[in-house]
């Protein structure tokens, strides 16, 4: 018992200090770079998670200091909150496999503590933790958590600026990161066709954005774009989506959307002979698709050399 005592101090420490840094510089420690996207990834925000954290571990510690002191009230309701603990953990856990498909060392540390905590208080615990945990894990293991048609209308709250000429006939959304390389360029050679209407979509915070016709949106939220992308199976930026009625494309990587952008985007040209401009678009082909055309959403992005380029219908 007295190791889960310990256990639950360092588990108070833990959230305690994170709670604190969070709040002072707005990020605390990540052990690897899950932990940013698990965060970005849940309706609560951080800050609250880690409180209630610490203000779970403060009572267990509690619970384990009157329990030893022979109070039997405080023994069974300290077991009855690690295991609603345990129960909480699998949910999270089966969350990083399934959604954000990366796990968060951080959290796996609180697991650990968690676990630990239970085991001293005897092998009926343990058997109650186990069966409780298991339990959760295979109920969330077999639901679909992808299926579903992804909407794109919440879309429009990720949105960071709109670009809107006053003639277009199509709307894409554009999705980028500020430490891409791959969107800069692109950024660029989309100012050359400048027919389509777009939404830019960014997966993380811009310091800076500027887009020549581009009108800024306030409040936009990243997460919401990260989501979707997941969601999608996409883990690298830049992605380009468009809808037409009941279908949805994607074209990833930078040399494809620039190609798909040139068919639907570039300005009209004259009919030559019997081929008008809308034959020749169509049939402008796609490039090869290469190595390295994009960068990772779960990492900044730096170099620039290679290329690949996939299209999805």
């Amino acid at each position: 018992m007295l190791i889960g005592f310990f256990s639950a101090l360092i588990g108070c420490l833990l959230t305690g200090v994170q709670a604190l840094l969070i709040y002072i510089q707005g990020e605390g420690v990540c052990f690897n770079e899950g932990c940013r996207i698990v965060d970005s990834l849940t309706l609560v925000d951080p800050l609250y998670f880690n409180l209630a954290g610490f203000i779970f571990f403060l009572i267990v510690a509690t619970g384990f200091s009157q329990a030893r002191k022979g109070s039997n009230l405080w023994l069974r309701f300290t077991s009855l909150l690690l295991l609603a603990g345990l129960a909480a953990e699998a949910v999270l856990l089966a969350f990083q496999i399934l959604i954000s498909q990366v796990l968060c060392s951080y959290c796996l540390i609180i697991l650990s503590l968690i676990v630990l905590a239970n085991l001293f208080l005897g092998l009926k615990q343990m058997f109650k933790g186990l069966v409780i945990f298991s339990a959760v894990l295979i109920v969330s293991f077999s639901l679909d958590y992808h299926g579903g048609l992804v909407k794109p209308e919440p879309l429009d709250q990720g949105t960071m600026a709109r670009y809107q000429p006053e003639k277009f006939n199509k709307r894409f959304y554009l999705f980028v990161s500020s430490s891409c390389s791959h969107c800069q360029s692109l950024l660029s050679s989309l100012e050359q066709n400048p027919n389509c209407a777009v939404d830019f979509n960014p997966v993380d915070t811009y310091g800076a954005f500027s887009f020549p016709g581009a009108e800024p949106v306030a409040g936009y939220q990243p997460k919401i774009n990260l989501t979707f992308l997941k969601k999608m199976g996409v883990s690298e930026v830049p992605v380009l989506f468009d809808q037409q009625g009941t279908t949805m494309t994607l074209i990833r990587g930078e040399q494809a959307i620039k190609s798909f952008i040139d068919q639907q985007c570039r300005p009209a040209l004259p009919q030559i002979g019997l081929q008008s401009s809308e034959q020749l678009s169509s049939n402008y082909p796609l490039p090869i698709p290469v190595e390295e055309d994009g960068c990772s959403i779960e990492q900044d992005c730096e170099e620039t050399e290679g290329q690949s380029s996939q299209y999805l219908q």
